[in-house]
């Protein structure tokens, strides 16, 4: 099958996964054949290359929508690694979420197992802002979008050993991913799964494609790569 399209977020969210690549001056991020399968090179303002991920748009349960996940992997070579480095939720809220709680955070259950929980700053940030400015037309009409990463380790670099169980999982044949929008209260406000077992990770070839086009751009073009 192929896989939902979801437009200009990859250099958005190889921003989000470069923790791990901290003398990077650039990110230089290109779609494969497949959007959904995207190559971040991370390279120095010379033109070296120090690293990069291969990012997989998750479809969506509906096609017609925009994936809400990301499973980021390492490029080993021309390839992607077994073990993911990151999964990255996208969550939409619109006002009724906002109304119900003032302050939320992000759970992910792999095969029906809680694996881990962050919790959503730009939430409470924005909720915040919306009742210290509320919209003409009211907070009920409000909505935003916001990212959160899971990965082994926290900004401030602790080891999260619950999404490194998490990542595991899914390394080694995990059939479904779901991701709850949790309230302030602990009980979900959202809940979507994805079903992983009927879904192609990304094929090597596309993962060639992807890094050719990544290469090209930082060769020709890296006013066109994102600057850190």
């Amino acid at each position: 099958m192929r896989l939902a399209r979801f437009a200009a977020l990859p250099s958005l969210l190889a921003g989000l996964s470069l923790a791990g690549a901290a003398h990077a001056d650039r990110v230089c991020t290109a779609p494969a054949a497949d959007p959904a399968v995207s190559v971040a090179l991370h390279t120095t303002d010379d033109g070296m290359v120090e690293g990069g991920e291969v990012h997989w748009a998750v479809p969506n349960v509906r096609p017609e929508l925009p994936s809400m996940v990301h499973i980021v992997y390492p490029l080993a070579g021309d390839h992607a690694g077994a073990r993911p480095l990151q999964v990255i939720t996208l969550n939409a809220v619109t006002g009724d979420d906002i109304v119900r709680s003032p302050t939320a955070s992000i759970q992910i259950v792999v095969d029906g197992m809680e694996m881990a929980v962050r919790a959503w700053d730009l939430y409470a940030k924005a909720v915040e802002q919306l009742n210290e400015r509320p919209p003409a037309e009211g907070i009920s009409k409000a909505s935003f979008l916001g990212a959160v990463p899971f990965s082994s380790t926290y900004q401030d670099g602790k080891r999260d050993i619950d999404s490194s169980a998490a990542l595991m999982r899914i390394a080694t044949g995990a059939h479904t991913l779901e991701v709850r929008l949790l309230g302030q209260d602990g009980l979900p406000l959202q809940d979507h799964t994805y079903r992983l077992f009927d879904m192609p990770a990304p094929s090597s070839s596309d993962v060639k494609a992807a890094l050719a086009a990544s290469l090209k751009m930082s060769e020709q073009a890296p006013a066109s790569c994102q600057a850190y």
